[in-house]
């Protein structure tokens, strides 16, 4: 009987450090997302100043409830479609709920065209305030764009979506109710 209860002590001891080295190794041996060159770390936005603006960070505290991501790479045709579809949802949702609040990141992958003057266009045409285009250097491709956009959401939620118009966010209430219950 004293055996069997050394054995499961043991195991559970031996489970207990597997699980803390397993952690450190994923914490310190995961690979980092590079870093932003300074340039990287402001957004463009129509306020009132028409300056450029620090990045907020992941690890501050939220300040809207949704924030959406957008990784662009030269999607200056397909762009104004998702933005009114997205102006749209909120709109909508602001209805319903006066006190929802979000944030638009137009993460601009380093395009060659004209991407970050069409959001920026939209903007000002619609007085959406709550978008921030960011302009990466270099393109960093689709999951550093994400990445990089994450690292600097000031949301509750987190959500992204691609200038292609696949997302219908006539969807995402569903998405949301479902998060909250989590």
């Amino acid at each position: 009987m004293l055996t069997v209860e050394i054995l499961v002590s043991a195991a559970l001891g031996l489970a207990t450090v597997l699980a803390v080295c397993t952690g450190l190794v994923v914490r310190f041996k995961s690979p980092q997302p590079r870093q932003r060159e300074e340039s990287e770390n402001y957004f463009l936005c129509i306020d009132e100043k028409h300056e450029r603006q620090r990045l907020g960070s992941l690890s501050d505290e939220p300040t809207v409830d949704l924030s959406i991501i957008v990784p662009a790479y030269n999607e200056e045709e397909r762009l104004p479609v998702l933005l009114k579809d997205i102006r749209e949802y909120v709109t909508a949702r602001r209805q319903s709920e006066p006190k929802f609040s979000y944030e638009l990141i137009i993460m601009d992958d380093g395009s060659r065209d004209k991407t970050v003057d069409v959001a920026m266009d939209f903007a000002r045409t619609h007085k959406m305030r709550e978008l921030k285009a960011v302009r990466h250097v270099i393109n960093r491709g689709k999951g550093g764009a994400v990445t990089q956009g994450i690292m600097c959401s000031l949301g509750r939620y987190i959500m992204f979506c691609d200038a292609d118009g696949a997302t219908r966010f006539s969807d995402i209430d569903a998405l949301l109710a479902q998060a909250k219950k989590s």
